[in-house]
């Protein structure tokens, strides 16, 4: 591999030195420019914005047959957008295509796929590039918990939160990247979890496909943006528990659960603004900081006894597969 202009050289320690320091200069000037403008657009209401037109995008949501997955092609149909649901529940499909029929939005089409299985994801992407068009717009949505401590959870239980949380992401991006990368146009979303951030309680499988859907949203857009895809947006989505049946039972102490309608409206706004990062509620992402900044007693006292994290998780009632959100 050949070393990138600007890399340290070793042979030349005077060209090397300049250029760290013209490098730091830009980056600092640089800098102040995206502070200013990152406080300008936090101030600024967003009737007054220029957000992204999505009308006649095909936009592709896994997990769409319910919970936010539904409520997301709702509001990307009213929008004229083209909408794909992938879910493995035909019956969930069938009703958000009908809900979208109802609301006048005919333009809408579902397609039963496991998405644990790679090959039936590739078969599943041809059939919509030949059917619908190419996909401009990847939600990857779909996602599974379980909600045991360690001990108890099965092998099979394990690999099927993999593959649906994480492994599954790594097959529709590479079943739909390739056109995006063509055009250098196109937007991936990645629905992960506060989770992802803080680990919790009876989600050793769940929070650790979390860690890595973040992980593997990160360096994908490094390697886009290394390369000069810098026209291909991708925002990743870190939400609370959400109030979809998902987290059913679970009581958290400090702060309610999402609406899911909240969420759906948060994640619209989040593509059409090219928001690279976007947890909700945004104060926790405050928060995470001090996991790496308090002492480690701290940090549990502060969750087992303030928080009350593990014991809300215990009264954990949920239900099997179900969007994620």
């Amino acid at each position: 591999m050949t070393a990138a202009p600007g890399l340290l050289h070793m042979d030349q320690p005077l060209r090397a030195v300049v250029q760290f320091l013209l490098d730091l200069l830009i980056f600092t000037l640089k800098s102040v420019f995206y502070i200013l403008e990152s406080l300008y657009l936090t101030i600024l209401p967003q009737r007054f914005r220029k957000l992204k037109n999505v009308a006649g995008q095909v936009v592709l949501i896994t997990g769409g047959g319910g919970g936010v997955g539904r409520l997301i092609a709702l509001n990307f149909a009213k929008l004229q957008a083209r909408i794909v649901i992938w879910d493995i529940n035909q019956e969930a499909i069938k009703t958000t295509v009908d809900l979208l029929a109802k609301h006048g939005f005919h333009n809408c089409k579902g397609y039963v796929v496991d998405i644990s299985d790679s090959e039936q994801i590739y078969q599943r992407a041809a059939q919509v590039n030949a059917e619908v068009g190419p996909v401009d717009i990847l939600i990857n949505n779909a996602g599974i918990v379980c909600c045991k401590p360690f001990w108890e959870l099965h092998d099979r239980v394990i690999k099927n939160t993999y593959n649906i949380n994480i492994i599954s992401h790594y097959w529709t991006v590479k079943a739909f990247l390739p056109h995006m990368m063509r055009n250098n146009r196109g937007h991936i979303v990645t629905v992960g979890s506060v989770t992802g951030m803080l680990g919790t309680y009876g989600c050793s499988d769940y929070a650790a496909t979390k860690y890595a859907c973040i992980g593997f949203h990160e360096s994908l857009l490094t390697d886009l943006k290394a390369h000069g895809y810098d026209q291909i947006q991708m925002s990743l989505i870190c939400p609370y528990y959400i109030n979809t049946g998902m987290f059913s039972g679970v009581q958290p102490r400090m702060m309610p659960m999402l609406e899911p309608q909240y969420v759906a409206d948060r994640i619209e706004s989040a593509v059409r603004k090219n928001e690279v990062w976007c947890v909700l509620p945004n104060s926790i992402r405050m928060l995470t900081p001090l996991k790496c900044l308090l002492p480690a007693k701290m940090c549990w006292e502060l969750m087992s006894r303030v928080i009350r994290g593990p014991e809300s998780m215990m009264m954990f009632q949920g239900r099997g597969r179900v969007a994620a959100g």
